[in-house]
């Protein structure tokens, strides 16, 4: 029904708000009924409790960057398993780049809610669990420019330095550049960057 679309509509806009203020941990429920001018026993209807009103927020856009990440990974698997060696080319990653700052910045509250107010919740590693997931990405691809290239291994710290380095760049510019198409170059950049890095070091 509208009316409970809407309920529940105003709940997720107050909750954001709270959490937005005071962080997770500290925001209040009773505070978050009040400014959607709902009682609590209607929040209970929609949400199990705090932490599931947070997921309602966060997840949904978390859920889909990982998703996007995942795909790109297959993709990239699939070119890298093709006989013919890889040859890097400027703008190869440009794709991946404007996709992920697009909705990086089309989600900015959630994402910065999942990177600095979501302690206390099952969320708070969620930077961990990405840049885990692009690590392991990065040993695999490495692992067969290397043989493609006869070339030598990455050592295991550098590969997880440049998982993090990858990952902290989509912060950086999510937290300190206000524009998305000015991210958007800037990542191009950085992308380009990152694998002719690898190249060199293969």
């Amino acid at each position: 029904m509208k009316t409970e679309r809407e309920t529940k509509e105003k709940l997720i806009a107050s909750a954001r708000a709270e959490f937005w203020e005071k962080g997770y941990a500290k925001a209040s429920l009773r505070k978050i009924c009040s400014n959607a001018g709902v009682t609590t026993g209607a929040l209970y209807f929609f949400f199990d409790d705090k932490e599931d009103l947070f997921r309602a927020i966060v997840e949904p856009p978390l859920t889909a960057l990982v998703n996007m990440m995942q795909e790109h990974f297959m993709a990239e698997e699939q070119i890298l398993s093709l006989p013919a060696a890889y040859e890097h080319q400027d703008g190869d990653h440009d794709d991946i780049a404007e996709t992920l700052i697009h909705h990086l910045y089309q989600n900015h509250d959630a994402f910065i809610l999942l990177l600095t107010r979501s302690q206390g919740t099952a969320f708070e590693d969620s930077l961990d669990r990405i840049v885990d997931m692009t690590e392991k990405q990065f040993a695999l691809s490495v692992g067969r420019l290397a043989e493609q290239k006869n070339g030598r291994q990455l050592n295991p710290y550098m590969i997880h330095w440049m998982a993090h380095m990858t990952i902290d760049a989509f912060i950086h510019l999510l937290t300190h550049v206000k524009e998305e198409q000015t991210a958007i170059q800037q990542m191009k950049a950085i992308m380009n960057f990152i694998v002719k890095g690898f190249m060199e070091m293969i």
